[in-house]
């Protein structure tokens, strides 16, 4: 989606992690602009107008410009990569590639799903959204907020592939045609839990107890054998 949204950014000189750091610290974000053919440019972002572009229907697929130090423009720009803190979630760095309007450009659409399946509601079905994202070839102006699929009149067993989704002229899908974007899976039968070892052996454990409560008792076991009397000298 092409915007007249126009982005400030700043010149940044001092590259490095630490110098990273600094800028994050101080509540911007590195950035990079690259592409067309031209030479790569370090600046600054607000995090804040990166929230607003992302928040929009299109997100990363936004085009916008971007204005460095208030004095000129670079151009239509769009979101190619975010780097975020895995602990945080803040954004560590954001790459920004040119965009030519008069030529292709490879991006994700999400897929969007729309109705109730059949299979779900009326049989007891599971509905597995497996792909969410599709990749396209298009120009800047012909890239779509999102892929529609009607999932309404799946039943058990049945899906969309990706051979299946319908796009407007000039609008080239490179995903794998036959991936399955959405499936109504059968019901998941419930498990019936499996016995706990040694319950057969159950049986014979009483007797076991039995026989080792006579010594718990202190009842001490008879011997087996008589100790040998001891023999008087024989009479003569």
């Amino acid at each position: 989606m092409i915007t007249d949204i126009v982005v400030d950014v700043e010149p940044r000189s001092d590259l490095g992690k630490n110098a990273s750091r600094r800028h994050r610290r101080a509540g911007t974000v590195p950035a990079v602009v690259y592409g067309a053919g031209e030479p790569p440019v370090p600046v600054l972002l607000d995090p804040r107008r990166v929230d607003e572009i992302l928040k929009l229907e299109a997100g990363r697929n936004t085009i916008f410009s971007i204005s460095v130090a208030g004095k000129s423009q670079a151009g239509a720009v769009m979101i190619k990569d975010i780097d975020r803190d895995p602990v945080t979630d803040r954004y560590r760095h954001v790459d920004l590639v040119r965009v030519r309007l008069d030529k292709a450009v490879h991006v994700k659409v999400p897929v969007r799903l729309l109705g109730l399946a059949e299979g779900v509601k009326n049989e007891g079905g599971v509905l597995e959204f497996v792909i969410r994202e599709i990749e396209v070839e298009c120009l800047p102006r012909e890239i779509p907020e999102h892929l529609d699929v009607d999932v309404s009149g799946l039943h058990i067993n049945e899906g969309v592939s990706v051979k299946d989704l319908r796009v407007k002229e000039g609008v080239k899908i490179l995903g794998e045609p036959e991936g399955v974007v959405v499936v109504v899976a059968p019901p998941r039968a419930e498990e019936t839990p499996a016995p706990a070892e040694g319950v057969e052996g159950a049986a014979a454990e009483p007797e076991v107890i039995k026989k080792g409560k006579e010594a718990v008792e202190g009842e001490e076991p008879p011997a087996k054998d008589k100790a040998p009397k001891e023999k008087g000298p024989k009479e003569k």
